[in-house]
């Protein structure tokens, strides 16, 4: 027989089981209920492909917040076709993970990170994946910040493009149809090329060239004259210590007939010296020359008439000379 089931236990285990439902939701999303979640927007001028609701929002890579909407359009001008994308920032984890107090929702603390340069930009957690967050860091030397909201809704960060952006940017006008095209054209000429030659003959000509070489390394020819040219610089570094020793000895030989020369030069100085003083106007021995000169002339004019009487009279060196006759 079957025992009734009691509505009584039923409910209770319905009551429970609501209950435990209700304190797990709490216990799991009270950074959600329980903390405050500041709003921000940001304006990109990308595509948001691989940026998803729930994606992480990180300070110089530290998570604090997530990723609230991505939107198309929202509260910008008719021609600004950048998309928008609401963020949301838990305090309690930017006060836990931060000695200094950031209050991103005091308007005068998120002017003055903007005016220091504090911007959004995309980041990829994987390149293979292309899953994105939105990264907020301190950009040096930061172009001036742009704003797109037309009402101030919510406190908005300015972006900039990032290096992934480009990157992705980059990828998408790669024509890599047209380079695997070029690419296998490449590969078919260079494999007709190497078609093309002998390798069977280019082989056999390098293997004989290196047997010629190896014929002349070993020849007796080479060796000989390897063993010639050593006698020979041999010889030569010889010949070149002789000559250092015989330039040595010339160059003392030749030191010494200069210092004689040198001798012998000043001698004929000193002694042409002397023999200017002597031959001086005012010298004596240049009068007592005069007067032997003189002398001389003297003497030769005596020996001239001397000569002129004998000539005249050649008897005179028998009879003398005759003396003169008196006159009458």
């Amino acid at each position: 027989m079957n025992a009734k089931a009691n509505p009584t236990l039923i409910g209770a285990f319905i009551v429970s089981a609501v209950a435990l439902g209700v304190i797990g939701l709490m216990v799991f999303t009270s950074d959600r209920f329980f903390t405050h979640q500041e709003k921000l927007i940001l304006y990109f001028d990308a595509s948001m492909k691989g940026l998803n609701e729930g994606a992480p929002v990180k300070w110089r890579g530290v998570t604090i917040g997530s990723v609230a909407e991505v939107l198309i359009r929202h509260n910008q001008a008719s021609n600004d076709f950048v998309n928008p994308v609401i963020i949301q920032i838990n305090q309690e984890i930017l006060r836990r993970k931060s000695d200094e107090e950031m209050n991103l929702d005091d308007p005068s603390f998120l002017k003055r990170r903007i005016e220091k340069g504090l911007r959004g930009k995309l980041d990829a957690e994987s390149l293979v994946t292309g899953v994105l967050y939105v990264e907020l860091d301190m950009v040096p030397n930061a172009p001036p910040p742009v704003f797109h909201q037309i009402r101030a809704q919510y406190p908005e960060i300015p972006t900039v493009p990032t290096g992934i952006q480009e990157l992705l940017a980059n990828l998408a006008r790669v024509d890599f149809r047209g380079i695997s095209e070029k690419l296998n054209a490449l590969l078919a000429r260079l494999d007709e090329s190497l078609a093309a030659l002998d390798i069977a003959r280019i082989n056999d000509g390098v293997l004989r060239l290196l047997g010629s070489a190896n014929q002349v390394l070993a020849s007796p020819d080479l060796t000989n004259s390897l063993a010639e040219l050593r006698l020979t610089l041999s010889e030569a570094r010889t010949l070149v210590r002789d000559t250092d020793g015989h330039l040595a000895l010339l160059s003392d030989r030749a030191t010494n007939t200069l210092s004689e020369a040198d001798r012998a030069l000043r001698q004929l100085r000193r002694s042409l010296e002397t023999l200017t003083g002597m031959i001086q106007p005012e010298s004596s021995l240049r009068s007592d020359a005069t007067m032997a000169l003189d002398q001389v002339a003297n003497a030769a004019r005596a020996l001239a008439d001397l000569a002129e009487f004998l000539q005249r009279n050649p008897n005179a060196l028998l009879t003398g000379r005759k003396p003169p006759s008196d006159s009458p």
